[in-house]
């Protein structure tokens, strides 16, 4: 538990970064909703490595930078450590339909990551 399970990079334009990584390492890329593209860098069974995105950032100002998503069993107990330890959060809690609860924080340098907590039975 706690492991980085996800990837995001932050794009000014997300098909662009898609098709990047598509062509130099051959990653299939399948388009979301709006300007989000997951970006699919291991086969979804069997084959070891972390799955992520590209996708416009929540907030203009921030870097184009990439963002490590760590795995939480409480999404509010986690995101109290992070206060507890200097952290700061991003964002409201993102409900994810039939995937979890999400939410975009800083540590105390100001670098984002995320936190997710999956539904029940989905880990």
């Amino acid at each position: 538990m706690n492991r980085v399970v996800h990837f995001e990079l932050l794009s000014r334009d997300p098909a662009r970064t898609a098709a990047f990584y598509a062509g130099v390492f051959g990653w299939r890329t399948m388009r979301g909703e709006g300007e989000y593209w997951r970006l699919i860098s291991s086969e979804e069974r069997g084959e070891r490595g972390i799955n992520g995105a590209t996708v416009r950032p929540v907030d203009p100002a921030l870097p184009h930078q990439t963002v490590n998503t760590v795995q939480v069993e409480d999404l509010d107990a986690a995101m109290d450590k992070v206060v507890a330890h200097g952290g700061t959060a991003l964002t409201d809690v993102i409900p994810l339909a039939g995937v979890g609860r999400f939410r975009y924080c800083a540590d105390p340098e100001g670098i984002p990551f995320g936190l997710i907590e999956y539904d029940r039975g989905r880990e």
